[in-house]
């Protein structure tokens, strides 16, 4: 079973909670020795996120911990992890008035792209304020830059990956992308030739009023067009149990093999 999963962008609830940040030597243990000196002190470490540099020579720590019945103050642990020969860095700041982290900026996908965070509550608001401002139009302008945004997820899949790595592994790293940033489980079922896709726990759920999210639409759609080369309509859209289901169809029949060489016979005059 799925459990939630925390960014971290806020403090977790406790006491004499504090936001620490470590820039250390990447090398084998280093989280190991950190954590032991945590432990010697009596720091009670609530959450963290760790990542490396493009270079692998450095890795970057974040940590909530809790204070209340630590052995040293803030400053002082800060001062022995600093004595450590791979320790780069090291601050720390309370969490008791700004709960938001500080220490890291920009927020990134994959350490380069740039994201932001926006609750589901806020996005919701965001397409319900376009619908009502604009009705039917809205619905159109919502899926347009949707198709434009899963273009862009699928260019940014390629990336990550030394050369080519065909449509099927470009399908399952779109399915995952979208549990990973939030927008809902995605599921496709079928071929090229016709698609049932189904989107669990979209990011809209949860509200009083239902709406089917066209951008979500689109960008299902969007990514579609990238990965097959080809222009894909949506046929029966609709929201059931909190999920939205629709069909993905080529604008065009697709040619199959076959075809072609049904095209290419050429009777004889007369026949």
């Amino acid at each position: 079973m799925k459990q939630t999963r925390s960014l971290g962008i806020a403090s977790p609830e406790g006491k004499d909670i504090f936001e620490l940040y470590i820039s250390v030597e990447s090398r084998p243990a280093v989280l190991a020795k950190i954590a032991t000196v945590m432990g010697e002190k009596n720091v009670d470490i609530l959450a963290g996120h760790m990542q490396c540099s493009d270079d692998r020579h450095l890795g970057y720590d974040l940590f909530y911990v809790e204070m209340a019945d630590s052995k040293v103050t803030p400053k002082a642990l800060v001062e022995t992890l600093k004595k450590l020969d791979f320790v780069v860095d090291a601050e720390i700041e309370p969490k008791s008035d700004v709960k938001f982290e500080t220490m890291m900026f920009p927020l990134t996908r994959s350490g380069h792209t740039r994201v932001f965070v926006l609750s589901a509550n806020g996005w919701a608001a965001l397409i319900n304020s376009i619908l009502s401002t604009f009705g039917t139009a809205g619905g159109v302008i919502l899926h347009n830059q949707g198709v434009s945004v899963g273009a862009e997820i699928v260019d940014s899949i390629k990336a990550l990956f030394q050369a080519p790595v065909g449509s099927d592994l470009e399908m399952e790293n779109l399915k995952a992308y979208f549990s990973a940033v939030g927008l809902g489980i995605l599921q496709i079922s079928g071929d090229r030739k016709a698609m049932k896709v189904r989107i669990e726990q979209p990011v809209t759920s949860g509200q009083k009023e239902s709406v089917v999210d066209q951008f979500l639409v689109g960008v299902v759609r969007g990514a579609i067009i990238k990965i097959y080369s080809d222009e894909y309509v949506v046929q029966k859209l609709g929201y059931q149990d909190e999920r939205i289901v629709f069909d993905l169809v080529p604008e065009k029949p697709l040619r199959t093999a076959a075809d072609a060489r049904k095209s290419d016979l050429r009777l004889p005059p007369n026949a």
